[in-house]
């Protein structure tokens, strides 16, 4: 065999011993079983404001609720992705503005996290909303 062709046989078996030392090591730290319902995805849509809308400043942020789900937490951010408001451990899918929070007209982005014992088990991602004045 020529050169080339050793380094080739030998890349192969190097990758194969690092896929079962992978393997291995998932097999001995594997999670628990969840069920079959733990493990669909659960959506959390944006009800207000709605994704992608425009309109007056929000009087609350409202989203569909996520079964199993013991509390939310809510963010906002603007335009260039800075965080201005947050607020955790929310036990219903809304919660009203804050009231001293006064957007300037433009471009903010919310998401909702779902979540149960402390541990996220759905999230909204990101939805943009435009308020206008």
């Amino acid at each position: 065999m020529r050169v080339s062709s050793w380094r080739a046989v030998f890349s192969a078996g190097v990758a194969l011993l690092v896929l079962a030392g992978v393997c291995g090591r998932v097999g001995l730290h594997a999670a628990p079983a969840i069920s079959a319902q733990d493990a669909q995805t659960q959506t959390i849509n944006h009800v207000k404001p709605r994704r992608d809308s425009s309109g007056p400043m929000p009087d609350r942020f409202e989203w569909t609720a996520v079964k199993g789900a013991d509390s939310y937490a809510v963010g906002l951010w603007n335009e260039v992705d800075v965080r201005i408001w947050r607020q955790n451990n929310i036990q219903t899918n809304s919660v009203e503005w804050p009231k001293d929070l006064v957007l300037d007209a433009g471009t903010y982005f919310w998401s909702v996290m779902a979540l149960r014992n402390g541990q996220p088990i759905a999230d909204s991602g990101l939805a943009a909303f435009i308020v206008v004045r």
